[in-house]
């Protein structure tokens, strides 16, 4: 959000695995960028002395699993008995708090932790960010949310900003946001809008409809354990397949780390060019690995993960009515067999609901960078999905360009002359949760 008189309020995007923060500079939304650049990694590790935050953290964790958080997003305000894969596949240890949520346990100050404290630690680095970018002191801020989030993970999201020092919240729906920062809905005619979020660590689908100018989340679907870092793991996989004797020598925590950035960097690198290579010289501190790689290859060996992607997108469609320009297998269970007609219609089907079909696709998140996930959106909807905001960037986007329209501090003819502002943003948007 922007400047007030008195102090300044910004928007957060604290993902679960990469964070960032936004803020409305000279009328125009911002992302600010730290240490880390645009993005933050969604990482804390809680030393003896200090606490680091962000790539700091991230580097260490394979020397300290124990003290290192990540993920946490998973956790706040959930239920322990809630969240028993969660903690499966976290390097550190939880427990069962008193009132039935979730304690991390942080062994370096033989102490416990929650969920909030930890994410209170993120939110306090990127307010940091937009103070110094700002110039005063930040005290507000719109945290933006998953759609899916319920009334306990919302309050425990407030109280981790007030544990960062936050006094004036609001929170604000992921894919509202999203759509805010595209402009989406500006227009008079009315649209359905798919938000396919692919982050590091998750994968959310939701609709949102823009019906004369109120934005609102229609459904929502998902997978919690899907992200692009599935992909840096199975390209990892591939890659020690290839190359004689690398399997023994993944074994070094040291060898791990600088692959796995390696790999990283080479998928990154796919999603503009068709092929490029990864070379590692001493990788293991003996040998050194080098290896050729095209998009097609990359693609070939993570097709599995491709095929998670059409489930919840599947599932929400039911929820909503919604007809997609591709099915997956086979034609449905309407499709007669033997012909390619439809059936014949019935006195029922007049009180079916008619089906809805989207018409604007809106891309969040640094995975869907791929060309493999574009041409998987493309093919379901039939529809070019947009790309032209920063998919990891657009939610803080959003976020602080919701608050500048609130506090009046955003430019660019949003606000409109009688003070009510387009979409009905004010008062209307059902992304806005108090």
């Amino acid at each position: 959000m922007g400047a007030t008189d008195e102090s300044s309020s910004e928007s957060h995007d604290p993902g679960t695995s990469n964070s960032a923060v936004a803020a409305i500079l000279d009328g125009h939304a911002h992302v600010i960028e730290g240490i880390d650049g645009a993005v933050t990694p969604s990482c804390v590790a809680v030393l003896q002395d200090k606490v680091l935050v962000g790539e700091a953290a991230r580097r260490q964790a394979i020397l300290n699993p124990l003290n290192t958080f990540a993920s946490v997003k998973r956790l706040v305000g959930r239920q322990y008995s809630q969240v028993q894969d969660e903690l499966h596949h976290a390097s550190f240890k939880g427990r069962p708090s008193a009132d039935g949520g979730v304690e991390l346990w942080c062994h370096s100050r033989q102490a416990s932790m929650s969920p909030e404290q930890i994410s209170a630690y993120i939110l306090q680095r990127l307010v940091r960010q937009a103070e110094e970018a700002l110039g005063e002191e930040v005290d507000g801020a719109v945290i933006a949310v998953p759609a899916h989030f319920d009334d306990r993970q919302r309050q425990a999201t407030i109280k981790a900003g007030r544990l960062a020092g936050l006094t004036r919240l609001q929170l604000l729906q992921e894919p509202v946001a999203a759509s805010i920062a595209y402009g989406l809905g500006r227009g008079i005619e009315d649209s359905l809008i798919l938000v396919f979020d692919l982050g590091g660590g998750t994968f959310d689908v939701s609709l949102v409809e823009c019906f004369e100018g109120c934005l609102e989340v229609l459904a929502t679907g998902g997978d919690a354990r899907l992200g692009g870092n599935d992909w840096d793991s199975k390209l990892m996989q591939w890659v020690l397949q290839q190359v004689p004797g690398a399997e023994d020598r993944i074994k070094d925590t040291s060898a791990t780390h600088r692959l796995l950035e390696a790999v990283e960097a080479a998928k990154r690198r796919l999603s503009s060019v068709p092929f490029t290579g990864i070379d590692l010289p001493f990788w293991d501190g003996e040998r050194s690995l080098t290896l050729d790689l095209t998009r097609l290859q990359f693609e070939e060996a993570t097709a599995d993960l491709r095929t998670r992607l059409w489930p919840p997108l599947e599932q929400m469609g039911r929820q909503a009515f919604v007809e997609w320009a591709h099915r997956s297998g086979s034609q449905g269970d309407d499709a007669v067999e033997g012909s390619g007609n439809p059936p014949e219609s019935t006195a029922a089907d007049r009180f079916k609901p008619q089906s809805r079909h989207i018409t604007q696709v809106v891309m969040v998140g640094g995975a869907t960078a791929m060309p493999l996930v574009q041409d998987f959106v493309r093919e379901a909807t039939g529809i070019q999905p947009q790309v032209t905001v920063d998919p990891a960037l657009c939610v803080a986007l959003g976020a602080a360009m919701y608050g500048g329209a609130l506090e009046g501090t955003l430019s660019g003819g949003f606000e409109l002359a009688d003070g009510a502002y387009s979409w009905d943003l004010h008062d209307r948007v059902s992304g806005l949760l108090s």
